[in-house]
């Protein structure tokens, strides 16, 4: 069971199956840089289907919710990864954040929830 802030979540389950490209509607505003470093996983629930599926996944951030760079750059994932939780853990410098997501082919990653997580790799309580 993981333990998510509603208001820091970049792709809830409300968005559905994780089917196509993909980037969050509205960035997030997460009020300032990071004091912290912040740890962020990539929940995927059930076995990818499709063709060959890859998943990319991509943590953005910015300054000014306009100009955006690459903060937080997970490892691919393919269907012999799913399901899984992947983390990565960084400290970022910027007040706005949102992903981005890049399915290879025709595939099917299911409901993929992103968001930093409050008890970082202990998530599980």
């Amino acid at each position: 069971m993981s333990i998510f802030d509603a208001e820091l979540m970049l792709r809830a389950s409300a968005a559905g199956a994780l089917d196509a490209d993909e980037a969050t509607p509205a960035s997030v505003d997460f009020g300032g840089p990071d004091q912290h470093p912040l740890t962020y996983v990539v929940v995927c629930p059930v076995l990818a289907t499709g063709t060959t599926p890859t998943l990319d996944v991509v943590i953005q951030e910015s300054d000014d919710d306009s100009n955006w760079r690459d903060a937080v750059v997970f490892p691919q994932i393919a269907a012999a990864d799913t399901p899984g939780k992947f983390f990565m853990t960084a400290k970022l410098g910027a007040r706005y954040r949102r992903f981005t997501a890049d399915i290879g082919a025709d595939n099917d990653f299911g409901t993929v929830l992103i968001a930093p997580v409050i008890g970082g790799l202990y998530e599980d309580f």
